[in-house]
């Protein structure tokens, strides 16, 4: 009997090498895959170093300081920068001002002594007549004098016996001074010094002369007053400049006093020079005028004045024109005269900048084509008007100078 044999296989085993080339066929696929994703990287980041390569100079320029003084004239009649500075006149409306101030000044206040005497005439029987202004000298040599002309009663007899004639007058001293405010004493008149009426025409005092000194008191000196006015008129031009500067904009020079002036139109001092007083008081209206100009007008005529004083650049190399370093420029300026009428002013300007060479983009640009990073610096920092540069290539930081002005970016640092 014939045995049949039946070749079954066990239900794991039987696709073992359908699996095993699957596994194959999957590696296969992902080295595949990463092999397009890397040459997709390379080649995308072929085009973005193709599109957006670009060379970034830095250049630091050799300057040279230049200081300047000049005085320039400003004139309302000119529009354009030329010899002259345009300038223009700006007025406020009238202004007033009142203001007390003390006196200063000091004068001496000299006053004489004065006081009562009595005058006698022992001499004879007719009346003496003295004119105004007569001497009398006391026993220490001090002269007083009459106030007044005088008649003094001729003597009379009272009981056989002879009785002065009398009167009593006020007198002052010659002088001024506390030494003339003598206890009572006995006078005689000079004035009838040799005359026979010498002896007998006299006079006593019977009290002290008084009111004697050299003394100070307060007046109004020139130089109070011309203080005083100086004082309202700066008040007002400054309260004018604060209106005129609310009223303009930033692009006018109003910061000098120099350049304001003033038109009175009344004025009132309370006391004269000399005067007697403790204070006085001074009243001003006047009406405040500024000659400004354009800040950007002076910056333009400052940089011009500093470029005619330097060198131009050589034929044919890397050097362009001279510039000024903008920030770098500064000023001080004074008017020296203004006049108001004409709308002429004479401007004192001590002013100094930085000059710096420019670079000639194209000459370089052609110079440079093809070359290497370290060969455009060695290249730049070769020239004497150049102090420091930088050369960068983005965004790899590799290549050379390209042919494409466009993708060049030249900056000048200070």
């Amino acid at each position: 009997m014939t045995q049949k044999i039946y070749d079954i296989r066990p239900p794991g085993k039987a696709s073992s090498g359908k699996r095993r080339n699957g596994k194959e066929n999957k590696k296969k696929r992902g080295i595949g895959f990463f092999a397009s994703l890397f040459t997709g990287l390379i080649l995308i980041s072929a085009i973005v170093f193709f599109f957006s390569f670009r060379v970034e100079i830095d250049i630091w320029p050799a300057t040279e300081g230049i200081e300047l003084e000049e005085v320039v004239e400003v004139d309302i009649s000119v529009d354009n920068l030329d010899e002259k500075l345009p300038g223009t006149i700006f007025e406020t409306d009238f202004l007033e001002d009142y203001r007390e101030f003390e006196a200063t000044g000091i004068e001496e206040s000299p006053t004489e002594a004065t006081g009562m005497i009595i005058i006698q005439n022992n001499h004879w029987d007719q009346n003496q007549p003295l004119v105004e202004g007569t001497r009398f000298e006391a026993e220490n040599g001090k002269i007083f004098r009459s106030k007044d002309g005088i008649l003094v009663p001729g003597r009379t007899y009272q009981d056989g016996e002879s009785v002065p004639g009398e009167v009593e007058v006020e007198v002052i001293a010659d002088e001024p001074g506390s030494e003339y405010n003598i206890e009572p004493t006995e006078f005689t008149l000079p004035g009838l010094r040799g005359a026979p009426s010498y002896e007998g025409v006299t006079a006593i005092s019977e009290s002290q002369m008084t009111g004697g000194a050299v003394g100070e008191r307060k007046v109004i000196s020139e130089e109070d007053v011309e203080n005083a006015r100086e004082e309202v008129i700066s008040s007002l031009i400054e309260e004018g400049r604060s209106i005129l500067e609310e009223g303009r904009s930033d692009k006018y020079l109003l910061e000098e006093s120099s350049q304001y002036g003033y038109e009175i139109q009344q004025e009132e001092i309370s006391g004269e020079v000399g005067e007697s007083v403790d204070s006085f008081s001074v009243k001003i209206r006047a009406r405040i005028d500024v000659l400004t100009f354009e800040e950007d007008h002076f910056d333009q005529f400052l940089i011009s004045k500093i470029l005619d004083r330097v060198e131009g650049p050589e034929e044919g190399g890397l050097e362009a024109e001279k510039l000024v370093y903008e920030d770098s420029l500064s000023f001080n300026y004074k008017f020296m005269d203004i006049d108001w009428n004409e709308g002429l002013g004479e401007l004192d300007v001590e002013f100094a900048g930085e000059v710096y060479s420019g670079i000639n983009e194209s000459r370089l640009i052609d110079r440079a084509k093809g070359s290497s990073r370290d060969e455009v610096k060695a290249l730049l920092e070769r020239e004497d008007f150049i102090r420091e540069a930088r050369v960068r290539f983005k965004p790899f930081g590799l290549g050379n100078i390209p042919e494409n002005s466009d993708r060049i970016r030249m900056d000048i640092k200070f």
